[in-house]
């Protein structure tokens, strides 16, 4: 069996996380991942309006009562080029597709007193099961996200690839990474 790639040992087992989707009435303004716009996001009106106008899902986690962390989904597609250096998405691409289905994460952050605690990880396991179900009724295949800079090694530990840099890429801060839901 492969080493763990993570330093940090998953302290809290995943049926202790509890998630639900966002609600207002829920209180969220202590939560603090260390990033403001991630923080702003949740802690304004925003969230809401982007549940309101059908442009994702927010969900909440909580470890024993504490909002321990959040993400945001939507469905997209990521465009076969991207994928045009992944030999296992050749085949795809002699089939004439143009994008690949894919559920993305668009915001997922975890408070900075559970960070390195496994929380992270266990997210995104959790949001992978949410593509494979989605994906029997309308087909998934990958999850795709925008990483900033220094998310790209926590991203590329749980099993994301950097896609080919095509040139709308180029010079962006945030790289567009995805996971095959076939590896999960």
């Amino acid at each position: 069996m492969a080493p763990d790639p993570f330093e940090h040992p998953i302290s809290i087992s995943e049926d202790q996380i509890k998630i639900e989707r966002f609600v207002e009435t829920r209180k969220v303004e202590t939560f603090d991942c260390g990033d403001k716009d991630l923080n702003d996001f949740l802690c304004t009106e925003e969230v809401s309006r982007y549940d309101q106008e059908n442009l994702g899902r927010t969900y909440l986690a909580y470890y024993q009562g504490d909002l321990v962390g959040y993400f945001t989904v939507s469905n997209d597609g990521l465009r076969i080029e991207y994928l045009r250096t992944v030999k296992s998405f050749s085949k795809l691409a002699r089939m004439k597709l143009d994008t690949i289905p894919a559920l993305k994460i668009g915001r997922l952050a975890v408070d900075v007193r559970y960070q390195n605690r496994g929380v992270g990880r266990l997210l995104i396991k959790h949001i992978g099961g949410m593509a494979l179900e989605i994906g029997r009724g309308t087909g998934i295949r990958l999850l795709i996200l925008q990483a900033k800079p220094h998310s790209i090694d926590f991203y590329e530990k749980c099993g994301f690839q950097l896609t080919f840099e095509v040139k709308r890429e180029r010079g962006r801060r945030n790289r567009t990474m995805f996971l095959d839901l076939y590896k999960f």
